[in-house]
């Protein structure tokens, strides 16, 4: 129990994953509308604010790896067991899944603390199918995609590493081409807002590392530093309500109550408090596209937040493979969406 109830660990959870909550309300942070509004409308505001979390978060990651302040190379992400398979197809399910029910992971927790009744059956279905391919019913079949993985002979997943490069070029690349992007963005639109509040949640995610790579670190006992993550934390929290049992990590476990509280407060204050009922016919859309967006997270290692920010920002080759299979799932199901109400 004196592990558990490590001071940084569940204050850090708590006080970054509040910080995260009430960014992503005042946003409306979500890779659904990032690919949606971006298609449908030209509106490249939640785009920009994506872009802006993900090369904050890309950069800082690089600083504390470059710096040694923390051993990146440890994560969960870049473990030499490429699970190529559950990445991929488990980030194609989970992109399907999202457009289907209108929000992404973080977002449809931010509309539940905001009292949208939808969402919260969406979180409902993401959290028990979560559960029930983390421990139950379909671990077999979770277990049957990862025995595909294959061991990277350079014992890390670091992209940069397999293309034996430095490890800052693809990260420093990648961020020069979002800034590029966002600028051309700006000759348009006045973003400023979105890039600010995607930048502030950029730094939650390297926060969340230093916290726990420094801080949250026993001296007895090492363990890998983590970041933001919604599925994980969702899925383990429903495992949690079910038995009493505590998995994972601490952090991860008091980031969701966190976010909540963060997004229910700036709900609050921003008059956005309110039970919204939601259409009967779209109650089918929320049942199963919460359902495959937690099969697929789980499958794939994470969702949008887990692998899209965190894990993108140790520039992984599996959070690569993960974030091709959420967009490709996304941009799918809104072609056939279009093609569906035209």
């Amino acid at each position: 129990m004196e592990e558990f109830f490590k001071v940084w660990l569940i204050g850090g959870g708590l006080v970054i994953g509040a910080i995260f909550g009430l960014l992503a309300q005042r946003s409306g942070f979500c890779a659904v509308s990032a690919i949606s509004n971006s298609k449908l409308m030209r509106d490249y505001r939640h785009m920009d604010a994506y872009v802006a979390a993900i090369v904050v978060a890309m950069m800082g990651t690089l600083f504390l790896e470059m710096t040694g302040l923390v051993d990146i190379s440890t994560s969960p992400y870049r473990r030499p067991s490429l699970n190529w398979a559950g990445a991929l197809f488990g980030g194609l399910i989970f992109g399907v899944g999202a457009m289907l029910s209108g929000g992404c992971a973080s977002r449809t927790l931010i509309r539940s603390a905001e009292g949208n009744i939808g969402a919260i059956v969406t979180l409902l279905a993401f959290a028990l199918s979560g559960m029930a391919t983390l421990i139950g019913v379909l671990d077999p079949v979770k277990a049957w995609v990862s025995s595909s993985a294959i061991f990277l002979e350079s014992g890390d997943a670091s992209l940069s590493k397999l293309m034996e490069l430095p490890y800052y070029l693809l990260p420093a690349v990648v961020a020069l081409a979002g800034m590029a992007l966002i600028y051309l963005h700006l000759r348009h639109q006045n973003n400023w807002s979105y890039i600010l509040y995607g930048g502030g949640i950029g730094i939650c995610v390297v926060i969340s590392w230093w916290v726990t790579g420094v801080l949250g670190q026993d001296e007895f006992l090492e363990t890998p530093p983590s970041s933001i993550a919604v599925a994980g934390p969702l899925s383990r929290g429903a495992v949690f309500l079910s038995t009493g049992e505590i998995t994972g990590n601490q952090f991860a476990f008091f980031l969701l109550p966190g976010m909540v509280f963060g997004a229910f407060v700036s709900a609050y204050l921003s008059g956005k408090l309110r039970w919204v009922s939601p259409a009967g016919s779209m109650v089918g859309c929320y049942l199963s596209g919460g359902i495959l967006m937690g099969v697929g997270a789980v499958f794939a290692g994470g969702c949008n937040v887990g692998q899209g920010l965190s894990g993108l920002s140790t520039f992984s080759f599996a959070s690569i493979i993960a974030v091709g299979g959420i967009l490709a799932g996304m941009s799918l199901t809104l072609a056939w969406i279009n093609t569906r109400n035209s």
